[in-house]
């Protein structure tokens, strides 16, 4: 029998036996039975591959159907224009991402380095920072569009990828956020800053608390800076225009009183802090506006609210006090605070909420109304 057995199984139903001897016919008969396993084996493999090819197609599907709702995705926040929350956009991307390496994974699959270049105008709004996006009809220069790089590198059931959570430091001191960042298994990255009420505070960080990482990832965070601003002077200033110099150098406007001065309406008369202190950004800065001089009806007024009224027994009127012009005069009148007895009978806290005035302008008008009581 030659060596090369298989090259006789195709041939082995015109085989006649009858000039085998029994040696030979057994054999042939492990060859035939050899040719049967094969086969069968055969066929068990094909099924085998055509199952694997069905299920990677299934698999490829439901890659092209995230990819075409990421597209969708992508397509309405064009549509959309105007403005995008930082937070919504990398929320959108990221769920992007989870929901493709969910399905990558399956196929032995994992996403690599993740790479965005974002370029998009900063504007800022209400809730914060916005991302503006160019619109549908605007024509954009192949420079200015967002890039996104990543790579897809294969894994195995043993040496699958593993993916930690992101801490949460925000509103911690910088020291304990990197403590934190360090137990938690990963690296602290970039630290940048920004103006804020406290130094070292995390305001800010990336990847966010919602999203997780391979060990080791480096995690960005963004701290706050006290930072010293020379208050300008606003005095003499129209309302509008002061609170616009206030705001140009990082300050805010408090409280806005208004008293009655030989200056025009809505001439700014006073401010605390004063002119040239150093306070930290974002400070709060009281204003004092004119409403313009006092008329004769305003003077006939104070004069039958007060003393004269009562025939000289309820002492100095309240606008004789620093301070209190006629709005704030109308407000405590409304109230039931008449005279200078009844303001100082008054608890400071209350004087203060019925004027809408600072609790330590008010503590001022009741040491001014106290000497002028003493003085009489």
């Amino acid at each position: 029998m030659p060596g090369d057995d298989f090259r006789f199984t195709t041939e082995l139903t015109a085989l006649d036996t009858s000039k085998l001897d029994r040696t030979e016919k057994r054999a042939v008969e492990g060859l035939y039975r050899t040719k049967e396993y094969l086969d069968t084996e055969l066929r068990e493999r094909l099924l085998e591959v055509e199952s694997e090819r069905d299920l990677f197609r299934t698999r490829v599907d439901r890659l092209q159907a995230e990819r075409d709702a990421l597209r969708d995705r992508l397509d309405g926040l064009e549509a959309e224009r105007g403005t995008v929350a930082p937070d919504r956009l990398v929320a959108s991307l990221g769920d992007a991402f989870t929901s493709a390496r969910d399905d990558l994974s399956e196929a032995d699959y994992a996403i690599g380095r993740i790479e965005v270049d974002l370029k998009a105008n900063v504007v800022g709004g209400g809730d914060g920072p916005q991302f503006q996006l160019p619109d549908l009809a605007e024509s954009v220069d192949r420079e200015t569009l967002s890039t996104l790089r990543f790579d897809l590198r294969p894994t195995t059931r043993d040496d699958a990828a593993t993916y930690d959570p992101i801490p949460d430091v925000r509103d911690r001191s910088l020291d304990e956020a990197r403590e934190a960042v360090r137990r938690a298994g990963f690296t602290v990255g970039e630290v940048t800053t920004e103006p804020g009420d406290a130094d070292d505070v995390v305001i800010d960080q990336f990847p966010s608390p919602r999203s997780v990482a391979e060990p080791g990832t480096a995690v960005d965070l963004t701290v706050s800076e006290r930072r010293e601003i020379d208050v300008p002077a606003v005095i003499g200033n129209d309302l509008d225009d002061a609170v616009a110099a206030l705001s140009a150098a990082g300050l805010s406007v408090g409280e806005v009183d208004a008293e009655t001065r030989d200056e025009p309406a809505d001439a700014v008369v006073g401010q605390t802090p004063a002119a040239g202190e150093s306070v930290p950004a974002g400070t709060a800065v009281d204003l004092t506006v004119s409403v313009g001089p006092a008329s004769d009806s305003d003077t006939d007024a104070g004069s039958a609210d007060g003393r004269d009224e009562e025939g000289g027994g309820a002492g100095p009127d309240l606008q004789a006090v620093d301070g209190i012009g006629p709005t704030y005069a109308d407000r405590l009148r409304a109230a039931g605070v008449t005279d200078l007895p009844t303001l100082l009978d008054r608890d400071p806290d209350e004087v203060a909420e019925i004027t809408r005035a600072s609790t330590n302008r008010v503590e001022t008008w009741f040491d001014h109304a106290k000497r002028l009581l003493e003085g009489e």
